[in-house]
């Protein structure tokens, strides 16, 4: 029979990746497929991801070869509070076809191991979520944050997605400036492109296009949505007293004359348009024009539903929330990267949520007292990436931690096959060989 062999897996909110090996660290085979984490997707969902991933890196290794299997799993704590989950879990490592025993750890667990082989120190991982722990004899004996995205995981990949995502909303309304971050958060979400400023500063509607023209094929009376009567808005500097649910124009509102006719100066003059005057749509050019019911009763839109949901900024803002829920929670993770690009092209946006991102992670690393001497691993796609966060909290690590050593654990799955060889091997001739499982050809350093 051939040597035996072993499998590790790193199983978190995005992905699950698998590693096959050789008890000496000489990768055999990957395997990755969806996330795993059970409080995210159910256990049915978790375990199904995680046995595909094991089964690709298998590929046609039979299971009885694997001599052990070590699984971090995110949200384990979940799935072990569920009483039908040994049974479970038995069943699937037999259908992939496993003989040995199989010990499911916290993600934490196979985290630090990944960044380093020894027994005590402090773990801080920012990937999809975000936790700080302090590690003794490997195992996980104090934690801060970790809670998840709706609750806790500050500095997380998610949190970054979620402060990238408000960014873009704030510019699109018009509260900030339509810079770098803002655009490329519109164009991943929706495919739009802002040309040249167009949308751009605090205070001004950020859809005024200048150069728009009406829709002159659109009827005051149609009940289609402002993005397919464009015509139907009201410019942002049109007098809000123009248009009114009663079908009345304001006081000192113009006839109901043809287009282009001068207005009436008239104080206080009200006029009410007849069936026989030509309807006329509010416009920079005629603010105060007269709006009717159409000939089918209903009210033209800025007049239906308020002028404010007619303004294309607000159009655009809505049109991005309706995109981000529209999708998975744990999607608005993959608006990091962007957050890290746009960091690096010097949008201010980005550089305050790198720089908020970095402070509450440093927090939590100190919440769970990192000792001098002992190494501080630092884990999860946010980090091992190396991207500004990475940089910003090494630089707070070194100044206030300057006796501890930092390590970088670049693949969990590394981590566990790590730990399942020292199962084979025995601690000592696993230590000596733990550069082997965790050198950076096993790295997964992407955003995930």
């Amino acid at each position: 029979m051939a040597d035996p062999c072993v499998v590790g897996l790193d199983v978190g909110g995005s992905h699950s990746r698998a590693v096959l090996a050789t008890v000496d660290g000489r990768t055999l085979g990957t395997g990755r497929a969806g996330g795993g984490n059970p409080t995210v997707l159910g256990a049915g969902a978790a375990i199904a991801n995680i046995v595909a991933a094991l089964k690709a890196a298998l590929g046609p290794v039979p299971g009885e070869r694997v001599g052990a299997c070590v699984v971090g799993l995110a949200g384990v704590s979940t799935l072990m509070a569920d009483p039908r989950a040994p049974r479970v879990l038995e069943q699937a490592w037999a259908d992939v076809g496993l003989t040995c025993p199989v010990q499911v750890l916290s993600d934490v667990t196979v985290s630090f191991a990944a960044g380093t082989p020894a027994p005590d120190g402090t773990l801080l991982v920012s990937g999809t979520g975000a936790v700080a722990a302090r590690m003794h004899d490997r195992l996980p004996a104090r934690f801060r944050d970790g809670y998840g995205w709706l609750l806790g995981d500050e500095g997380s990949g998610f949190w970054i997605g979620r402060q990238a995502a408000r960014a873009a909303i704030a510019a699109a309304d018009g509260r900030e400036p339509m810079a770098e971050l803002a655009k490329s958060v519109l164009a991943h979400l929706l495919d739009y492109h802002p040309e040249n400023g167009a949308e751009n500063g605090p205070g001004a509607d950020p859809g005024t296009d200048p150069k728009a023209k009406p829709d002159a094929g659109s009827h005051p009376g149609s009940d289609a949505g402002p993005e397919t009567a464009p015509s139907q808005a009201v410019e942002p500097d049109a007098d809000p007293r123009a248009a009114t649910a009663s079908g009345r124009s304001a006081p000192g509102g113009t006839s109901g004359s043809t287009p282009g006719a001068a207005p009436d100066r008239a104080p206080n003059r009200t006029s009410v348009p007849t069936e026989t005057q030509i309807t006329q749509t509010p416009t920079v050019q005629h603010p105060s024009a007269p709006v009717r019911p159409a000939a089918t009763g209903r009210l033209p839109v800025p007049a239906s539903i308020g002028e404010g949901f007619t303004l294309r900024g607000r159009r655009r803002a809505a049109e991005l929330v309706r995109a981000v829920t529209a999708q998975p929670t744990v999607a608005l993770s993959r608006l990091a990267p962007l957050v890290m690009a746009a960091y690096e092209l010097g949008d201010p946006a980005a550089a305050r949520i790198v720089a908020e991102a970095a402070e509450v992670l440093v927090e939590s690393l100190a919440g769970v007292g990192p000792v001098a001497g002992e190494p501080v691993v630092l884990g999860g796609s946010v980090l091992v990436s190396r991207s500004p966060v990475f940089q910003a909290v090494t630089a707070a690590i070194g100044r206030r931690w300057p006796d501890s050593p930092v390590g970088l654990a670049a693949d969990g799955a590394a981590g566990a096959t790590w730990l399942a060889a020292r199962q084979v091997l025995g601690a000592a001739a696993a230590a000596a060989g733990h550069a082997a499982f965790t050198r950076a050809d096993h790295q997964f350093a992407e955003f995930s």
